[in-house]
């Protein structure tokens, strides 16, 4: 009341009514504005920009990158172009044969018909080699792991998960397994069933002797599981003659295909025996798979795409030989090699136990391994690093793929490069 008594005597009656009326008549006009004026139309949505090119060693293209890591690895035009094939339904005729073809194909691109028996799983690599360890082992029986590597761990880790009875035989990464300790485990352990080791240990580059660790399994009756899934089809490798009852490999590794897909190559002696296991899993069951395709189903989707790449890889594969394909790794294997011992760059193993696909060189001082990546990449090309207990003091650079010559050439005078540029920074 007090203000109000204060408010009114500021102003004489005629001006206060005067105040009163054009509150009154700005208040209808903002009304009738806010009532008459549109919604506003809602913001138009950003633009988000295109990804940037991938870099590359060609100037203008921003396309291609090489690829110089384990998988994924470099492909051809051909086997790229088969991934625009009409879409195909994995439940028809078409993609049955189509499967068939590529079991066919691999088995006859390894000179293995008749002897062992393919299953394609869509996964990578390591869903082969899940699937593979629990069917080479039997109820009440162990498995033997060699390992001295990234990926030897893999299969003890992958045996521990399913509750497989597991003997280790660990050695360090640089070095190839004493056998003496191989023969003592099985003769120490009667329950063991199943030897594993990895043939191309891809987190060194070391190749491990497989031949002379299947001889020993033959001759104390066991089964043996080879882990190929980085050298088939560019190292040496008899399955026969080594004794080899599971073989895993991959499409995206040096059968140049696309990552995705895997397989477990099957001694044809092994098959009743994988048919009638128990399974462990349902997706990984090893039997499922070998039945389905053996009577032109799978048992799950697969990545048809990735099939109709790999029929397209093995192809090429089929018409470059497999013994020329071998020998064009060795070559650069030993071209590359050459290139880093003249740049001063030290390998990580010996030479007589590093394999034809990838090598490992130790960091130059006073340079990271991410400087190193960074400086060749703005050039297009990818490096590995390390794992595990060499992360950060090697870097890793595979040979695998559909690599040109000129390719391996402009990779060399990069990498000169940029490690002048910096020991000179």
């Amino acid at each position: 009341m007090k203000r109000r008594h204060r408010v009114a005597h500021r102003y004489p009656k005629p001006k206060r009514r005067r105040l009163r009326l054009r509150r009154r008549t700005v208040l209808k006009k903002t009304q009738v504005v806010a009532r008459a004026a549109p919604a506003a139309p809602p913001p138009a949505p950003k633009e988000v920009p295109p990804p940037a090119p991938a870099p590359s060693r060609e100037k203008g293209s921003g396309k291609r990158q090489i690829l110089l890591c384990p998988g994924p690895v470099v492909t051809s035009q051909h086997v790229r172009s088969a991934l625009l094939q009409p879409d195909m339904c994995h439940r028809e005729p078409e993609f049955a044969n189509l499967l068939q073809n590529v079991r066919a194909k691999l088995l006859h691109v390894l000179g293995l018909d008749g002897r062992y028996i393919p299953v394609i799983l869509t996964g990578s690599g390591t869903a082969a080699l899940e699937a593979a360890v629990m069917a080479s082992v039997e109820p009440g029986k162990k498995l033997l792991v060699i390992n001295n590597g990234v990926y030897g761990s893999r299969i003890a880790q992958a045996a521990r998960i399913h509750e497989i009875p597991l003997v280790e035989i660990r050695s360090p990464l640089t070095e190839r397994p004493d056998l003496n300790r191989v023969v003592a485990a099985m003769k120490r352990e009667p329950k063991i069933g199943t030897v594993a080791m990895v043939h191309h240990e891809t987190s060194t580059g070391l190749l491990n002797p497989v031949a002379e660790v299947g001889a020993l399994t033959k001759q104390y009756k066991k089964k043996f599981l080879v882990d190929a899934i980085s050298s088939l089809g560019a190292e040496r490798l008899d399955l026969v003659k080594s004794n080899v009852t599971f073989c895993v490999g991959s499409s995206g590794k040096c059968f140049h295909g696309l990552p995705g897909l895997s397989f477990v190559l099957v001694a044809q002696s092994e098959v009743p025996s994988v048919m009638k296991a128990r399974p462990r899993s349902l997706y990984l069951d090893l039997g499922k798979h070998l039945k389905a395709q053996e009577s032109g189903e799978p048992p799950f989707t697969p990545a048809v795409p990735l099939v109709i790449a790999f029929h397209a890889a093995l192809d090429e594969l089929l018409r470059e030989g497999l013994k020329s394909r071998m020998e064009k790794y060795q070559e650069r294997a030993k071209f590359l090699r050459e290139g880093f011992h003249k740049m001063g760059l030290s390998p990580l193993l010996d030479e007589k136990i590093m394999s034809n696909s990838l090598t490992s060189l130790l960091m130059p001082k006073g340079l990271s391994y991410q400087q190193l990546h960074h400086l060749l990449k703005r050039h297009g090309f990818v490096i590995y690093a390390g794992q595990s207990e060499l992360r950060g003091r090697i870097f890793r650079v595979a040979h695998m793929g559909q690599l040109l010559q000129a390719d391996l050439k402009e990779f060399l005078r990069v990498l000169k490069e940029s490690l002048e540029r910096a020991s000179a920074s």
